[in-house]
């Protein structure tokens, strides 16, 4: 007979049993074993993390959600999640009661946002009234999010969902983004371009659901980590969210034509022999129902082929499987009845359904009865005043306890982050050149241009001449820390440059995050404060997160101050600091006498960066190219026609020589040298 093995018992009936004869649980994760000494422990571990009966009270209290204001926010995304996910609803049941209510609040905010963006009103045009009321919601969710409250009950639960679980700022925006292509309506080609929007928006938000479950249980990855460290997971992902998707689509389908939406790519209809009008048109055919059989074969072959992933805990692998399983009820159902799903969703059958959740319910009460999981539960919140100006702000409340305990951590930890290193030297053993006090530039900007160029002279795809370029950049930080640089803006992404090729865009907003952990990593810390600007929209929300954790992780850095210029525009620029100034001063809050240039310049993307004294272009191009027109008015400008991968700091050096021999006049007769500048407005 085998040696037990705790974990066999609880495995998904998928996965292999463990016949290991020295059987441990992960290393990380501290659960007491059958026949631990600490008997009262695990009682007390037991009855805070066992899976309740659906009594939301009870839930709520087990959980630690005693403010009734909370409450109700939790309710109404518990309420949307029911309503909406049937299957999530079902297998959050699975779940203890913190980890519970927190699927609650993700999955129901995803929902109402949902419902808010599809619902049309009398008085929208086409799709613009939705789009309005998309955008106006997330903008209220990201202030809400930076006071840590909200007045908005749903907003308020998925707000103290993110700081109980220490969830990154940009977690939510993968979705976002997705609902502001669905307003939008999307229109696929191929079977090729529907799994790239796949892996630019649903994928990353997998992998995000996974570092959830990291640091549920006492771990940190970050999603990016998940994907270079398990390149399997990611594949893995990538699969599992196509078969959902397209099992969603076929579900959802009458809903997308109520819309006038067909959510196909047009290579599957044409393999099918189906038309869009007959889809639209609701008229069932031959060629339709063998589509819908066609599509589920694939979404259950994607399924087969994905196996359930190694888990931190035995029940969170039950649950795992029980999803899978009833997405393939889901499956059969949408199969056996092509037809009905022109007109209504499919219901999963009552009987097949119970099958499969009453025993992994069992099993899932059992596994975690007996291997409680570290989860935190949400500590009650406290009273704290409303916001300013907010009426109606009495019941709410603030920062949880936890969430500040958590922003203290994250100070802690800051501090405790090693010095910064120097910049490394140049290969070649080169030294910045020895210029007089005050003859290096305080600001300069950097257009990055002939990447793509470079790659193709050389037979490589523009990919690889963007990749060549971000090593460039690296290099020439080091060489702006050397020469005693304080301001350096790169444009890195324009908001012209979405008209290219599909290809290249996906690898460019890959490597975006890379290079910015190159130079944000805690293990060499460079003296380098990071800034964006740019608009978030159209960007992948794991691109958002990457930013915004550049500039959170390196606020208190003081040497160099890098500004990337992403989905950047100037002319954008200039006309939203001019729609935000109109505001105020519609509003009262500005005299209209009193605007200047310095209360203009306080509106742009970045306020506090100086004019640009030097501004640069590689690639052979000589134009601007809507690059900060506002702050490079008085500009010296220079001109390379070396393509940019082929730049290091040594061309920087270069550059900032040229720009100490010139003189500089702002418009005067006496001609003023290099190094002196007018005093900075305001």
């Amino acid at each position: 007979m085998p040696p037990y093995c705790p974990w066999s018992a609880w495995s998904p009936p998928t996965s292999a049993a463990c016949s290991s004869a020295s059987c441990s649980p992960p290393s990380a994760v501290p659960w007491p074993w059958p026949g631990s000494p600490s008997r009262r422990l695990r009682r007390e571990r037991r009855r805070e993390v066992r899976p309740s009966p659906v009594h939301p009270a009870r839930v709520y209290r087990r959980g630690g959600i005693h403010d009734p204001v909370l409450r109700r926010g939790y309710e109404a995304c518990r309420r949307a999640t029911r309503a909406r996910g049937d299957i999530e609803y079902a297998v959050s049941l699975l779940l203890p009661p913190p980890l519970r209510i927190a699927t609650w609040a993700l999955y129901g905010a995803g929902v109402t946002v949902d419902c808010l963006a599809d619902t049309t009103q009398p008085s929208d045009t086409e799709d613009a009234g939705r789009a309005e009321r998309l955008e106006a919601w997330i903008s209220a969710f990201d202030a809400d999010l930076r006071d840590g409250r909200s007045t908005d009950p749903v907003r308020q639960a998925l707000i103290h969902t993110m700081l109980t679980w220490n969830l990154p700022p940009g977690f939510m925006h993968t979705q976002f983004e997705q609902l502001r292509l669905d307003v939008q309506g999307r229109q696929f080609t191929t079977w090729q371009e529907w799994r790239r929007y796949n892996s630019l928006v649903t994928t990353p938000f997998v992998l995000r659901a996974a570092s959830l479950m990291m640091r549920v249980a006492g771990l940190s990855a970050e999603p990016e980590a998940i994907a270079s460290g398990v390149p399997e997971a990611a594949v893995a992902s990538q699969r599992a969210a196509d078969a959902i998707i397209l099992t969603d689509a076929l579900v959802d389908l009458s809903e997308d034509l109520a819309d006038g939406h067909v959510p196909l790519p047009q290579e599957a209809l044409d393999e099918a022999g189906v038309r869009r009008a007959d889809l639209l048109d609701r008229r069932s055919t031959p060629a339709f129902e063998e589509l819908v059989r066609r599509l589920a074969d694939r979404a259950r072959g994607w399924l087969d082929r994905t196996p359930v992933p190694p888990v931190l805990h035995p029940a969170i692998g039950i649950a795992l499987g029980a999803y899978t399983d009833l997405y393939r009820l889901r499956l059969r159902a949408a199969a056996d009845a092509p037809a009905a799903l022109l007109h209504r969703r499919p219901a999963l059958p009552d009987g097949a359904r119970l099958r499969v959740l009453l025993p992994a319910r069992a099993r899932a009460a059992l596994a975690w009865s007996l291997f409680p999981f570290p989860v935190r539960p949400c500590p009650p919140p406290e009273p704290a005043g409303p916001p300013a100006g907010l009426a109606g702000a009495g019941e709410v409340r603030s920062v949880t306890a936890e969430g500040r305990s958590l922003a203290a951590e994250a100070r802690s930890l800051a501090a405790e982050r090693r010095p910064v290193v120097p910049p490394a030297p140049h290969p070649s053993g080169a030294r910045p050149p020895r210029l007089p006090a005050g003859a290096v530039p305080r600001h300069v900007a950097i257009v990055m241009d002939g990447n793509g160029r470079w790659a193709t002279a050389r037979g490589l795809p523009r990919t690889e001449g963007h990749r060549a370029g971000a090593d460039a950049l690296v290099d020439v930080v080091h060489g702006a820390l050397e020469i005693g640089l304080k301001y350096l803006t790169v444009y890195a992404f324009s908001t012209e440059n979405w008209k290219r090729p599909a290809d290249e865009l996906h690898g460019l907003m890959q490597e975006i995050p890379r290079q910015l952990h190159r130079i944000t990593d805690d293990t060499k810390p460079l003296d380098v404060r990071v800034r964006w600007a740019g608009l978030r929209s159209r960007l992948p929300a794991d691109v958002i997160e990457a930013l915004v954790e550049a500039e959170q992780s390196t606020r208190d850095r003081t040497g160099l101050t890098l500004t990337v210029c992403l989905n950047y525009g100037g002319r954008a620029e200039i006309t939203a600091a001019a729609a935000h100034l109109a505001q105020e001063v519609v509003s009262g809050r500005i005299d209209p006498a009193s605007v200047s240039e310095h209360v203009f310049a306080r509106h742009l993307h970045v306020p506090e960066l100086p004019d640009v004294d030097l501004l640069l272009r590689t690639g052979g191009d000589q134009r601007t190219s809507n690059f900060l027109p506002w702050q490079a008015t008085y500009a010296e400008l220079l001109f390379l026609d070396t393509p940019w991968p082929e730049v290091d700091r040594r061309d920087l050096w270069s550059a900032i020589e040229q720009y100490a021999r010139r003189t500089r006049r702002y418009g005067s007769i006496p001609r003023i040298p290099a190094q002196a500048r007018p005093a900075d407005r305001g």
